[in-house]
């Protein structure tokens, strides 16, 4: 009787163990991690990771794409940060929510944002219209959006081959 409960325990054992390393949260090192991220009006400036590739809108000319390359540290840096917000766990379509008879103010044109993230064998997508500017409150899960996004952005900005890109001609009215 001995042996047998050791080994039916050591069985329970390794399967709530298998169980808890499988539950839905993101792990917090990051595994075959790659994404596309494209941000601006209408969404046309765009960063990808698979193809190590960086497509600025040039508003009035034709888009102009160059090979870019994130670091390992820099993937890491992004993973790190989605996982700290809780990116994870977000709608498919985010968007901030007003409370009825609240002051807003809307912007045209607007920022919008795509998210396509592979990791650990999953994809995780997400779009923002930032069209609403907001007036007295912040939304905290927005905030939280916006700071990843502000980090992807300064690594973006961060390289040579995004600075030695030309400016656009013109701008979105």
């Amino acid at each position: 009787m001995g042996k047998k409960w050791f080994w039916i325990a050591g069985l329970v054992l390794a399967v709530a163990v298998a169980g808890l390393a499988g539950c839905g949260s993101p792990a917090t090192e990051k595994s075959n991690f790659n994404m596309i991220f494209r941000y601006g009006v209408m969404a046309r400036n765009e960063l990808d990771t698979f193809q190590g590739i960086y497509t600025k809108d040039m508003i009035a000319d034709p888009s102009i794409t160059v090979p870019l390359s994130l670091t390992e540290e820099e993937l890491d840096s992004i993973y790190r940060k989605m996982v700290e917000i809780g990116f994870f766990s977000y709608p498919d379509e985010f968007s901030v929510s007003v409370a009825p008879g609240e002051s807003i103010g809307m912007v045209t044109p607007h920022m919008s944002y795509y998210f396509k993230v592979e990791y650990d064998s999953q994809t995780k997508e997400l779009w923002w219209d930032e069209e609403i500017v907001e007036i007295g409150y912040e939304d905290e899960k927005a905030g939280n959006l916006r700071s990843l996004i502000e980090l992807i952005r300064s690594i973006i900005g961060s390289k040579e081959e995004y600075r030695q890109l030309p400016e656009p001609g013109g701008g979105y009215m």
